[in-house]
Order: C-alpha cells, then structure tokens, then sequence
C-alpha cells in the first residue's frame, strides 16, 4: 500500500481508538491496523514516517505487539534493520491471550476467596461469584477454539 486512501485512514486511526479503550497504547493499534491492511514487511523507519510518530514509539509499540504474537519480526540478508509485519494466525494468538488473562484472574480470585478470613464472608461471597464467572468464560474457551480451526480451514486461502 505506497498511499492510504481515507477509508484506510479512518480504519488506523479507528484502531488506535479501540485499542486504546481497551488498555493498549494507541499508537499500538494503529501500528497494527497499518499492518493488517498493508500486509507487507516495513521497517522502523518506515511505520514511523507511514503514521507520522517518532521511530521510537513504534519501536516501543511494536515490541508490545509482538510480544502478544500479533506482529513478527523479520530479517533482510544484507540488511540490519528489523522489518514487521502482520503475524500469521492471529485468531491462535488472541484465543490463547484470552484464555492466559482469564485464567489469572480467576487463580486471583480463587485464591483469594480460600485466604479470606472467616468474619469476611460477604466479601468471599463476591470474591467467588466472580471466580465462578471467570471459570464460566474459560468453560467452552477450547470448543471455541476447535470451532475457530475448523471454520479457518474449511474457508479459500486469502
């Protein structure tokens, strides 16, 4: 994609918007819109000129999506710049940070409603209401997960 047409903008900017409602950095989201619609390999420099911040900041934010396995890091013989790119089977890598965020706060949950004292028994009481809610969530997460394979392999290559 050499220019972004204002659908494409509206889009990167949208997802800096979503991530950023849902605790990431912005620049985080658009970095990754950027990518998905692009679906090429960009270097630092590159993402920092396409969305007009420093270089540093995608730097920042691009180890945070590759650290969540959203984006991939790649390497040019020749080259010493890293470059980034979307990251293959995205769905994979949300489910599994799914399931990783709800099991730990259901462990906290759970944990804390055996520490409580005794004369806290309302307050163990919603301490384990919401342990039951989280360990509902996780419930049915891996036939989601079955259900995600096979609605991927069954649909054409894109």
């Amino acid at each position: 994609m050499t220019t972004m047409d204002a659908s494409s903008q509206t889009f990167i900017e949208q997802m800096g918007l979503t991530s950023e409602r849902h605790g990431m950095p912005r620049i985080a989201g658009r970095l990754l819109g950027f990518l998905l619609l692009d679906g090429g390999a960009h270097s630092l420099d590159d993402l920092a000129e396409r969305l007009q911040v420093s270089k540093a900041s995608v730097s920042t934010n691009a180890r945070v999506l590759e650290n969540l396995q959203l984006i991939e890091r790649q390497t040019v013989p020749g080259d010493r710049r890293d470059f980034y790119r979307i990251g293959d089977n995205p769905g994979e890598h949300m489910f599994e940070l799914a399931r990783q965020r709800l099991e730990e706060t259901r462990r906290l949950f759970d944990t804390t409603r055996h520490t409580l004292p005794e004369e806290m028994e309302e307050a163990r009481a919603r301490v384990t209401a919401w342990s039951s809610f989280y360990a509902f969530l996780l419930d049915d997460l891996d036939r989601k997960v079955e259900r995600w394979r096979d609605q991927q392999r069954d649909q054409p290559s894109a």
